[in-house]
Order: C-alpha cells, then structure tokens, then sequence
C-alpha cells in the first residue's frame, strides 16, 4: 500500500513527540514550541467546546467548582490534521441544536493552536479572531479565516500552504484588516482570497504557482479606489488564470506606470503638526521618475506650513519616496485651513489621481467660550452688606468675586486657567491657579471668591477660592486678566471706566451678554455670585 507523503509527515512528528514524551516527565521543546507533558487548558470555551462537539482528538472537558473547562493533551492534538470551526449562521443553527453552551459565542482566543503542528486544514470562518500564530503549523496548507478580525498575518512559517482565504469583516476597523502582506515563503500558493483588505499592492513574484483563483477586489490599490480592480500581479501568473477566477488585478505587462499621492495623517495641528506625504508608484520601472508638487487651498505655502520638498524623485527599481509637510504656528483664529496638493507634471510616469490630495491644518487659536458674568472687587462695608460668600463675616479681600460663565453647549475643562489683577501679570504670578480637574457644565459657572469660606448654594455653581487668599482687585485704576494653559489671554476686564467706590458688584443686563451694570440698578440687590440676576440658575 503506498502512504501520502503528508501523512508520512504527520506521523513522523506525532512519534517523535510521543517517544520525546515517554523519555522525561519535563517540558519537551520541539520547533519553537514547547511540548507540555501535562494537560493544556484552553481559555476560549467556544473553541473548546467546539473541537470536542467535532470529536478532536485529544480534548476533553472537566467540571471544576462546577464550571465546566476544556483541556487539550498535546501529544494527542499533534496528529491532528483538520479543524473546522466555522461559524456562520448554519453552523450556529447546528450547535444550537447540538445543544452547545457556547453555540452562538464567537471565538476569539485560539490559546492551545499552537500544538497541533500536524494540521493540514483550518476554517475559522465568522469568527471574531484578532491574532492568531501558525507559525508552529509547518504542515499547514489550507488557511480559511473569513470574516475575522486580523490586522496582521505572519505565514513565513507555513511554506506547504496552498490555499488562503481572508475576506476582511464589514464591522473591522483600520487596524482589523490587512495592509501589507509577506508571501514570498509560500511558493506553494495555489489559491489566493483576499477581498475588503487595504492593500495598496501586494508583492507576488514568489508565488507563481498561483492558477486556482486569485481575488484581491475591493482593496484601494495604487489610485486608492476600492472599486477599481488596478493591484498589479506578475503577468506569469494574470495569464495562466482564467477569466472568471482573477479579480481586482491586473497584468504587469498592461499597467502604466502611474503615480499616486497619499498623506499620514491627513489632518495635523497647527502646532509644529506634521504630515508625511508618500509618492508612490503602481509598479517598478526601469526609468528615474520625477514628480513636481503644486500646492493651494485656504493654507498659504511658507506662512501656514513648509514644504520639505516640493519636486521629488523616485530612482530606477524603486516604488515611493516622501516627503514631509510641517505647520507654522501663530495666534491668529482663523478656524482649519486646507492644502490641496496635486501633481503638477511627472516625467517617465502618469499621473493616477484626478481629484487633490486635501491636507487639513487644524487650527489651535480657537475661542475659549467663557464670559465673565459678574465682578466684585468692591463689596459694602455697611456690616454684612458686603458678605458675598457668605461665611458670615465681612472681609475686603475675601469677598470679592469673578463669575465666569460657559456659554457653550459642551463642557468646558479650564484646569490651569489663571487670574491676575495688574500688579500680578506684570509679576508673572498670579493671582489664582484653576485646580487641575475643573470643569464647567455647559452653560454652567465657576464662581471664584478671594477667600474665606463660601456658604449657600450659589445655584449650583462651582465654587473656588483664590490660589493666593486674595484676588486682589483695586476700586480703580486695576484689570482683570484670565489667560488659558497656554498663557492665551481670554477675558481681560478693565476696572478704569467703573472705578470709585460702587460697594457692589458690576453684572452683565441682561445676563451673559449685555453691558456691564451696577447690580443694585437691575434689582435692588448689591450681587448675585452663581446665579443670574434675579437669583435663578443659570443651568437649572
């Protein structure tokens, strides 16, 4: 009787770890994968309960503390050469009716793969798998992982595989599909499935055994469309496919050379960002390809941003070269800007894009949205009149107060803001330091006293007491200043025009945007720390 050559192969691993087992009780390495001696539990009891659903051999269940665990025997999984733990919606339908616990759980952990290293065949279909190693599986032929989620393959370990199939998940992120790919250790492809990935190209001058079917559809390639099938492959192996079985290809003797732009990342800050901007060509040509860069949009080349190199060379037997964009910072609001970049002429190449490639600088001058409300730098001294925190007891320094208003919709995080009065920003030392871990609500106020120990409500407002136990802010001749993390000026409120002696506060009437005041001429009342000015929240 004449045996396969695979099983020979299978066989003559399974002895050698079953004689290596039966010498010593230790630890037996073989390959880059050691060989336990005792039993191996398996964390995934989807993948667990399904092999022993499928008769594996060499896993088995246990209860322990009345939870069921599964187990596999190492020396007994190595002569295993096929698993198949699809789970799409028929095979969940069987389990189901299989009564399996874990019938409709995905797998996700493939802990234990790593010791059947006599596999031939494996389908993981529909499952939700994130990292998976065959590189101890040097019997692998068959790989059929549809459906998963794996950002990243290494199959330099797998040299008798034959066939893949990895459609990309429609619920995959970026980093849950494929960009790159190594096959230049499996030049026994065969059979190649590739759809949904973000492969720009993929090298196959290695693989030319490829005639079953090739399908690389619906990945961006060079122009970075998906729709267009332009990912160049050897013309050996578009010519000895037919028709119907290569998709999403095309033959390196049809291409043109074409370049195309891209950028990483697409957006950056103002703040000395930057963005790396790759020419890259769909294949190797035997010829110097010069790229010349024009640039528009609302940003303005050398004031908003420099260019490293705005003509760039790519040589003779290489496929990209890049160079880098950085912003130029200054203190002018005026919202994100655009760059446009095209080619402007390209010599021994086409050119592979019709539309700019659009850069975003995101622009870090933006308006901080909060309003000073309500001042008092000059509280009565007629008894209690001037108590505005209302610890019950009158203190110049103490109860003087700024009521700073969010007029936003979101919260606002305004942890490390600063207060001066003159004297403290012409020190560089001021006069009180927002506590890291403050945020104001929307539309909600954070009322800061000078000192002493504020009592009552204050219409729910956050309520703080200066850094330095004083604010500081003189009847006359005084301006208040608030600055942001940054040392960005956002309020700045000049006590000159309403000095004297008022013994009140000066508000907003109305309230958050009208004119400043005296707050007795509103209402009668001489202040109103953390409300409005008839005594209402302002975010009830």
């Amino acid at each position: 009787m004449k045996t396969s050559t695979p099983f020979l192969y299978v066989l003559g691993i399974t002895i050698l770890l079953l004689s290596a087992v039966s010498c010593k009780t230790d630890d037996v390495e073989e390959g880059s994968v050691v060989i336990p001696s005792e039993p191996v539990l398996i964390p995934d009891a989807a993948f667990g309960e399904y092999m022993l659903y499928n008769g594996t051999p060499g896993v088995y269940e246990q209860t322990e503390d009345n939870e069921v665990k599964y187990y596999l025997d190492p020396r007994e999984v190595a002569s295993v050469s096929e698993l198949l733990l699809s789970k799409t919606g028929s095979n969940i339908e069987a389990l189901q009716n299989a009564g399996l616990a874990t019938a409709e759980l995905k797998i996700s952990d493939l802990t234990g793969l790593e010791y059947f290293i006599g596999l031939q065949h494996l389908v993981l279909t529909s499952n939700t798998v994130r990292n998976i190693d065959v590189s101890a599986l040097i019997a692998l032929e068959q790989l059929e992982i549809n459906f998963n989620l794996i950002g990243q393959l290494d199959l330099s370990g797998n040299p008798r595989l034959t066939m893949l199939r990895y459609r990309a998940s429609g619920n995959a992120t970026e980093s849950e599909v494929l960009t790159e790919l190594d096959l230049s250790s499996n030049t026994q492809l065969r059979h190649l499935f590739l759809p949904n990935h973000q492969f720009i190209n993929i090298d196959l001058s290695n693989n030319l055994q490829i005639d079953e079917l090739l399908d690389l559809s619906d990945n961006p390639g060079p122009d970075g469309d998906p729709e267009t099938g332009d990912i160049i492959i050897p013309a050996a192996i578009y010519n000895q496919l037919e028709e119907a079985n290569r998709s999403g290809v095309i033959s390196d003797a049809q291409a043109e050379t074409t370049v195309i732009l891209s950028a990483d990342p697409a957006s950056f800050s103002e703040n000395e960002g930057s963005s790396t901007i790759t020419a890259t060509l769909n294949k190797i040509t035997d010829n110097d390809v010069t790229i010349s860069l024009s640039f528009s949009g609302s940003a303005t080349l050398d004031e908003d941003y420099a260019v490293e190199n705005t003509t760039l060379v790519i040589p003779a037997g290489e496929t990209k070269v890049s160079t880098v964009i950085t912003a130029i910072q200054d203190t002018d609001e005026e919202g994100n800007e655009t760059i446009e970049i095209t080619v402007s002429d390209v010599s021994n190449a086409v050119i592979g894009m019709a539309s700019p490639l659009v850069l975003t600088i995101e622009d870090d001058d933006k308006s901080v949205p909060l309003v000073l409300n309500e001042i008092l730098y000059d509280p009565s001294n007629s008894g209690l009149d001037g108590d505005a925190n209302g610890d019950g007891v009158y203190a110049q320094n103490e109860d003087e107060f700024i009521e700073l208003y969010n007029n936003s919709e979101e919260p606002l995080d305004v942890s490390g803001f600063k207060v001066y009065d003159s004297e403290a920003l012409e020190n560089d030392s001021p006069r009180h330091l927002i506590p890291e871990g403050t945020v104001i609500p929307a539309h909600g106020v954070l009322v800061i006293f000078g000192g002493g120990t504020p009592t009552g409500t204050f219409g729910g407002a956050i309520v703080q007491t200066s850094t330095t136990g004083d604010l500081n802010l003189n009847n006359a001749a005084d301006v208040l200043t608030v600055t942001d993390t940054n040392g960005k000026v956002i309020i700045t409120f000049d006590i000159e025009p309403l000095s004297g002696n008022p013994n009140e506060s000066y508000t907003r009437n109305p309230d958050i945007t009208g004119d400043f005041t005296r707050h007795s001429d509103v209402n009668g009342l001489l202040f109103s720390p953390g409300t409005k000015t008839d005594g209402s929240s302002f975010n009830p």
